[in-house]
């Protein structure tokens, strides 16, 4: 029989691990406030997150998905929609989020979100690719 203080140990490792892998996806950024807000907040089915990282001049330094930055050109795209083609073979029921700052153009962010849908067909033939872009919600009153 395990003692107690070993399993509180366990549980508090485990906890802590798991704050700490979430928060690889949350880059701090000014998301764009819709109006009117159509927005949901988001449900707990499976997602992976790609983030659009901005220069501060509005254009994209680069995209991070699963913790790793992928360079803005055409190469980097590539390799982008490759970890994307991987992660949804491996959990095809997963939703790609797409998260960017406010300052970014619609310009800037449309090839990932083409890339999106690329990377879907490739994964699951015939499954619609399933992306959401993120925005900031209107304070609830």
């Amino acid at each position: 029989m395990t003692p107690l203080i070993d399993m509180a140990m366990l549980l508090i490792v485990f906890f802590v691990l798991v704050s700490q892998i979430g928060a690889t996806d949350l880059v701090p950024m000014k998301l764009p406030k819709p109006s009117p807000s159509a927005a949901s907040s988001p449900g707990r089915e499976p997602r992976c997150v790609v983030n659009a990282l901005s220069d501060g001049t509005g254009r994209v330094r680069a995209w991070r998905f699963a913790g790793v930055e992928h360079a803005p050109d055409a190469a980097g795209l590539a390799a982008l929609g490759d970890a994307v083609t991987q992660a949804l073979r491996a959990q095809p029921s997963v939703e790609v989020h797409l998260r960017a700052d406010a300052d970014l153009r619609y310009a800037d962010i449309a090839p990932a979100i083409e890339m999106v849908g690329r990377a879907a067909t490739r994964a699951n033939p015939g499954t619609p690719a399933r992306l959401r872009v993120a925005v900031q919600p209107e304070p609830r009153s």
